[in-house]
């Protein structure tokens, strides 16, 4: 868990070089590194909103959320979304399109992708100071507070990450073929289970958000494929991110 944690975040527990091969054979565990980096997230939204005066404009401590969330989890998976962006809107052949996505200047189609991403992050956030009656059948509480949407929206992240490696293939050797070469069906439904079962503890029948997860992997893996004849590492934080996004956005709409 400390190595996934060191893989997926910028947490890090030990100096030991992170064991990719050990891992990709893990995947499934992917949803509990979610649930805890959304939950420090999350915790840390709760004390801004509740405890902090009205004299920090909302606006200001969406914004703080926003940078405290990219300092936990780092800018690796953002920075894939915007590749796979560049890669996405470049014209001509597949290998054109690798090319694009490898290159290491960004390019306006990542720039525009990036932007929506962090505005849209922000506007959610925006809607998560406050507290719903609760469905769950756990009696521990009658309300929970929005911010554990967060919690949700990592689980869906990592959800998504699993299901592009599972549909794969891989469009090159790399880090990326580690984990598809290491994906199996069993795993990716072992992940879901766990991300429904802790959803379920705190969100109730609002759990299946999480399993949107499963559609933003898909659509990734698919687009990926088609575009770039594969997945691989700029599709796993591509997916990541919509996986995030969608899954807040339907918390939001939803409660």
């Amino acid at each position: 868990m400390f190595g996934l944690l060191s893989l997926l975040s910028r947490l890090r527990f030990s100096r030991k070089e992170v064991d990719f091969v050990a891992l990709a054979r893990r995947q499934y565990l992917f949803p509990i590194a979610g649930f805890i980096i959304g939950a420090i997230v999350a915790i840390f939204a709760f004390l801004l909103f509740e405890f902090v005066g009205n004299e920090i404009d909302a606006y200001l401590k969406s914004l703080a959320i926003v940078l405290f969330y990219f300092m936990i989890t780092g800018l690796m998976h953002i920075e894939g979304l915007a590749d796979f962006g560049d890669g996405l809107m470049a014209s001509g052949s597949q290998e054109r399109k690798r090319k694009a996505m490898k290159d290491v200047s960004l390019g306006a189609a990542g720039v525009f992708f990036l932007l929506v991403a962090f505005v849209t992050l922000f506007i959610l956030i925006l809607n998560l100071d406050g507290w719903v009656q609760s469905p769950t059948l756990v009696s521990w509480t009658e309300s929970i507070p929005l911010v554990l949407g967060l919690i949700t929206a990592e689980m869906s992240a990592k959800l998504a990450m699993i299901t592009v490696m599972t549909i794969g293939p891989s469009s090159h050797e790399g880090m990326g073929s580690v984990f598809t070469s290491a994906a199996r069906p069993w795993k990716l439904l072992a992940g879901t289970a766990i991300a429904v079962a802790i959803a379920f503890l705190f969100s109730g029948i609002y759990c299946i958000i999480v399993l949107l997860g499963l559609a933003a992997g898909a659509f990734v893996a698919w687009e990926a494929r088609r575009h770039f004849g594969g997945v691989g590492g700029d599709s796993f934080g591509a997916a990541n991110e919509l996986g995030r996004i969608i899954a807040l956005l339907a918390w939001v709409v939803l409660l």
